[in-house]
């Protein structure tokens, strides 16, 4: 959520506390991220946490298992393709996988992003000292992205570490432990694209944990293809200048890029790409009036519209508008419950499906507008820009996903087909001045111009033009439904829920 965002740069002074994402514990499914709460419990050993999210991802299989880890333990000698008996046997006390198989996406910036997570378990009694993380490409052995030091613990989070009274200064893995480490390794362009990853492990032990296993060794582990299939290329889900990009991808541990909750056996991470839109004004301010006021936020109430032609296989539309300026009580909600009032689409391109996710809208305009089962156009209205759900001002939540399930999916990347690029945050420390009706302060030397095809990074601040359709859309059954008038203030109660077993985040 937005301002879980807002907040937690007020609550914390320390630059590093900043960065870090959320908690790993079972709470965090329940009060955690854009769709959930900020929680201080069962933190990492990395840094006190910021938020964490209550959606996922992981329905994907890992694409390597620990077999990675018989790579050599000094260098890069394989892509991971050359039979098993022509790779030097070494003992890797440190396991290492990688969560989903990465899939390229060019950002705002012109960069190609790999954005994924890498899962190191300490398998030996000993507790171990990770020194350093680097992402290799896999046949040149060209480091390409390397973490050591604060970044490394800005990072990575250490499962099932108790909170700590100041941050961490390394990441440490004791016996059996597991620590996750955030990647998003990028390129100049996709001619220079890795077809598959390794990572390099520096490791340091107090003590040897066997003759077998010297106090310092360098692992090869995490063996990894790069997906050759493309990001997704879609319509924006908004129009509109001035649409800011909260939480969002890449680098930035924001409370979406490290929402990491257990669901159903495994860690998700649906909200991988997730980005929550507040609209500035011209003035680039957030409100014009009383934070607790919805009528302070003009873009309140903007029409929400599909992402691509497709169909609508949930609906969600049961749920009140929250009161802005706060986070609804602890407990207050349950877990389907987080998304507020939501829609998921499914449409279909480079021959597999996605789910787009629309979250946390106005009550009555989702199930005034679609129906499960209705064909959907490319602009067609879904609903309106609400602060139902978990949220503590208005925004839309999107994200797109490999399943229909806000939470058991696995978070994909996806670009715009075409916006204007107008600037970008001057840093993290300009997004509290927001709440308190200040301007957003732009960097002077951001980017701007058009782009095509490229996907909005965090921090960023685009116009956007969505493809507004002007027939109605038709249902599976032949029959037609008119959608709601967009931009509409009403606030009337919602009627029950569509049918659907898709749980909102």
């Amino acid at each position: 959520m937005f301002a879980i965002l807002l907040l937690g740069y007020i609550a914390r002074m320390h630059k590093q506390a900043i960065r870090i994402v959320a908690t790993l514990g079972i709470a965090a499914v329940l009060i955690a991220g854009c769709t959930g709460q900020s929680t201080s419990s069962d933190s990492s050993s990395a840094a006190p946490t910021t938020a964490s999210s209550a959606s996922g991802s992981g329905s994907a299989s890992p694409t390597n298992s620990s077999s990675s880890a018989r790579a050599t333990a000094t260098s890069v000698t394989t892509s991971g393709n050359a039979p098993a008996e022509s790779v030097p046997a070494e003992v890797t006390p440190v396991l290492a996988s990688v969560n989903t198989e990465p899939v390229p996406v060019t950002g705002s910036d012109g960069k190609v992003y790999l954005a994924y997570e890498l899962y190191l378990t300490n398998i030996v009694s000993t507790p171990v000292t990770v020194d350093s993380v680097q992402a290799l490409d896999a046949d040149s052995g060209a480091a390409l992205q390397t973490y050591s030091g604060a970044d490394l613990v800005s990072h990575t989070r250490v499962v099932g570490t108790a909170p700590t009274s100041s941050p961490a200064t390394s990441v440490v893995l004791g016996g059996g432990q597991l620590g996750i480490v955030w990647l998003d390794p990028s390129v100049a362009g996709e001619s220079e694209l890795p077809t598959s990853l390794v990572h390099q492990v520096k490791l340091t032990f107090a003590t040897a944990p066997s003759p077998l296993i010297p106090v310092e060794l360098t692992e090869s582990v995490g063996t990894t293809a790069v997906r050759a299939t493309p990001a997704p290329t879609i319509k924006p889900p908004l129009e509109g200048s001035n649409w800011f990009d909260g939480n969002g991808c890449c680098d930035e541990i924001t409370p979406h890029r490290g929402a990491s909750n257990p669901i159903n056996g495994q860690f998700s991470f649906a909200e991988r790409f997730a980005i929550d839109w507040v609209q500035l004004t011209p003035e680039l301010t957030l409100t014009t009036g009383d934070p607790t006021e919805l009528s302070s936020y003009a873009y309140y109430g903007a029409p929400i519209r599909a992402v691509a032609d497709g169909e609508i296989v949930a609906v969600s539309d049961e749920l009140q508008d929250q009161v802005p300026g706060a986070n609804p009580p602890e407990g207050s909600l349950t877990l389907d419950q987080y998304g507020g009032n939501y829609v998921v689409q499914r449409f279909e391109q480079n021959g597999q499906s996605y789910y787009a996710f629309y979250a946390h809208l106005k009550p009555g305009t989702a199930k005034a507008a679609v129906t499960v089962g209705q064909t959907v156009s490319a602009g067609d209205l879904l609903g309106e820009l609400g602060n139902s759900g978990n949220t503590d001002s208005p925004h839309l939540h999107f994200h797109v996903m490999d399943g229909p399930d806000p939470l058991a999916s696995d978070g994909l990347p996806y670009q715009f087909d075409s916006m204007q690029l107008a600037g970008q945050a001057s840093g993290d420390d300009a997004i509290a001045p927001l709440l308190k009706g200040q301007p957003l302060s732009l960097a002077p030397d951001g980017q701007s111009g058009e782009r095509t095809d490229e996907m909005p990074l965090y921090l960023d601040m685009v116009n956007l033009t969505s493809t507004a359709s002007t027939t109605r859309s038709t249902s599976s059954s032949g029959s037609s439904s008119t959608p709601s008038s967009s931009g509409s203030s009403s606030s009337s109660s919602s009627s029950s829920p569509v049918s659907s077993s898709t749980p909102s985040s």
